[in-house]
């Protein structure tokens, strides 16, 4: 009787013991618990600089990343891999009706406005180029013609096979052309960036973002063997380097929104990261990265008159 008695109370503390030690992927509020969140890899800098800054805010939450180009992202959020993506583009029509066929849609929130890189070594004899020139460049032929009249035959690369920007080259850019034989793929986005440095007749797409912050040591080490490239719409019309000001006035051709997409509830570590990115600190990340947030935190100026 006495070691059924003893039985029983081991029974209940284990059960207790059970329910205490939750799934913290599953159980969790929006300042603790683990996340998974897979991101663009482009993003890369951006989304690591959030994550340790919302981990040193709130100490019990633990976020898992996962680099990947944006297709992966919104495959592993519909397959319910991770309950958190970082993209630089909204989903398609397809992808919403299959989130809709498992009978959930992601909220989602555009946090800041990135942009396709173009990168050309620093004697690159052209200033700028209309997008109708990009078009033929990964189209048709690589001959290009500078300021003087001398044609110059262009080597172009992208960063990566499958990466986001070859996905955004294809979907926006080409739409239905094919690539032309002279366009190579490298393995990453410092491979491209070091490939123009050592190519002065090269070209390399990149994600914007890889590249942006000028504080960052690969920025300080390239910054004076590479160049991004002014773009200008027609011919005839002004040219605009990628940088905050011309994706806040919609004057660079090539103008990405990041988004950040959820399935979780609202009361969850997505929704609190979620909301940490669109706010004042996560905001000041993408401000300091040289990208563009969406979200001008209002100064208020007192002004004393003697």
């Amino acid at each position: 009787m006495k070691h059924n008695f003893i039985y029983l109370i081991f029974a209940f503390v284990f059960t207790s013991c059970n329910q205490y030690f939750k799934n913290d992927y599953d159980d969790n509020s929006p300042t603790s618990g683990k996340l998974k969140v897979y991101y663009d890899e482009g993003l890369t800098s951006h989304v690591k600089e959030l994550t340790t800054l919302f981990e040193a805010n709130y100490t019990n939450a633990k976020i898992q990343l996962k680099a990947c180009n944006d297709d992966e992202a919104i495959q592993a959020l519909l397959n319910d891999s991770c309950k958190a993506i970082i993209v630089s583009r909204p989903l398609s029509l397809i992808e919403e009706k299959n989130f809709k066929a498992k009978k959930w849609m992601p909220d989602n929130s555009v946090v800041a406005l990135n942009g396709l890189g173009i990168l050309v070594n620093y004697s690159f004899p052209i200033k700028s180029l209309s997008t109708n020139q990009i078009y033929k460049l990964l189209s048709e032929e690589n001959v290009l013609t500078d300021s003087t009249g001398n044609n110059i035959t262009v080597n172009v690369v992208f960063d990566k096979n499958n990466s986001s920007v070859l996905h955004y080259l294809k979907d926006s850019i080409l739409k239905t052309k094919k690539f032309a034989k002279h366009c190579n793929t490298l393995t990453n986005a410092i491979e491209a960036i070091d490939y123009v440095s050592k190519n002065k007749s090269s070209i390399a797409f990149i994600d914007y973002a890889s590249f942006s912050d000028v504080d960052d040591t690969l920025n300080k080490f390239y910054n004076s063997k590479v160049k991004f490239i002014a773009i200008k719409k027609i011919n005839n019309d002004t040219a605009f380097l990628p940088n905050q000001s011309s994706f806040l006035l919609n004057q660079y051709p090539f103008i990405r929104k990041i988004y950040v997409y959820k399935t979780a509830s609202e009361f969850s570590l997505a929704k609190g990261f979620q909301t940490f990115i669109a706010g004042p600190k996560g905001q000041h990340v993408f401000l300091k990265g040289g990208l563009m947030p969406t979200k001008q935190q209002e100064r208020s100026i007192t002004v004393k008159l003697n």
